[in-house]
């Protein structure tokens, strides 16, 4: 309350000016209206005047009207004075704030000029930093890529002379492999020359026996025709299986007498299956044999 009377302290006076007025005014009417002690003297003169009431009445509330229009003015200014400082203190406010942006601004344009300068010192620094490993790692590939060339060339002398003492060595081995190679195929030679004269020593003997054997039974089978002359021969191919079955049998050289070949040809079916040896590389000389047919002779 003691704020809002400081705040209007001038309507607040006038206010009370008017109350004072006003009181004054019906204490004075009260005083008026009060009944007096009238003490008459001989030879005085009474002179009455009358109070219209309707005249007071008016008066009293001509007063309380301008009271009223003094007190509505004095509010009316009071608002007036109210509005103004609060449009002082919105301007004043504003201004502020218009203020506090433009040093928040200025503020936020310092940090981000802060911040740029930071970035860009801190981006050429990197750059240099960068830049300066870019230069330790090319020296240092540079380096390695040499002593990799280096090794590369020691490992390939190393190879080179690896390869050859392989070749000396392989050379030798081939040598001495080739020798015992000549060795061994002279010994194989001698062994095969000493197999085949036994094996043909043996063939020999068994195709022998088993001709023998053959033309025996063959003679066996053998019917000699009654028109044809003793001491008659022929010669025949005969194609056998490895079982010694007959598979064909052909004159190749006559006798010169028909019935004597038949008789021959037949004899050789009669005789199947015909001896034959179970060695099978003997038994291909017997696969297609010819044979000379002499009877008596076996």
């Amino acid at each position: 309350m003691f704020d809002w009377i400081k705040e209007n302290s001038t309507a607040f006076i006038v206010a009370l000016i008017f109350h004072f007025l006003f009181f004054g005014a019906l204490f004075f009417n009260w005083q008026m209206d009060k009944p007096k002690k009238i003490v008459m003297q001989q030879g005085d003169i009474i002179q009455v005047t009358s109070v219209d009431a309707n005249s007071y009445d008016a008066e009293i509330k001509k007063i309380e009207q301008q009271k009223q229009a003094k007190l509505r003015k004095a509010e009316a200014d009071r608002k007036a004075r109210v509005l103004e400082k609060k449009k002082k203190q919105e301007q004043v406010r504003r201004q502020k704030e218009k203020k506090r942006q433009a040093e928040e601004l200025k503020r936020q344009k310092a940090a981000t000029a802060k911040k740029e300068k930071a970035a860009k010192k801190k981006a050429e620094q990197e750059k240099q930093r960068k830049k300066a490993a870019e230069k330790k790692k090319i020296a240092a590939e540079k380096l390695k890529k040499e002593q990799l060339i280096k090794e590369q060339q020691k490992k390939a002398e190393q190879e080179k002379q690896r390869l050859k003492e392989q070749k000396k060595r392989q050379e030798a081995e081939q040598k001495r492999k080739a020798a015992e190679e000549k060795k061994r195929q002279a010994e194989l030679q001698r062994k095969e020359v000493r197999d085949r004269e036994t094996r043909e020593r043996r063939s020999k003997g068994v195709v022998k026996r088993h001709v023998a054997m053959i033309a025996q039974k063959i003679e066996r089978n053998w019917r000699q025709p009654l028109d044809a002359p003793p001491k008659l021969q022929c010669k025949i191919d005969i194609m056998l299986l490895p079982s010694g079955k007959v598979v064909s049998v052909k004159v190749v050289e006559s006798s010169g007498h028909l019935s004597f070949d038949r008789s021959v040809e037949t004899a050789v079916r009669r005789a199947s299956p015909l001896p034959v040896p179970s060695d099978s590389v003997i038994f291909k000389q017997f696969e297609v044999m010819r044979l000379r047919f002499e009877p008596g002779n076996y």
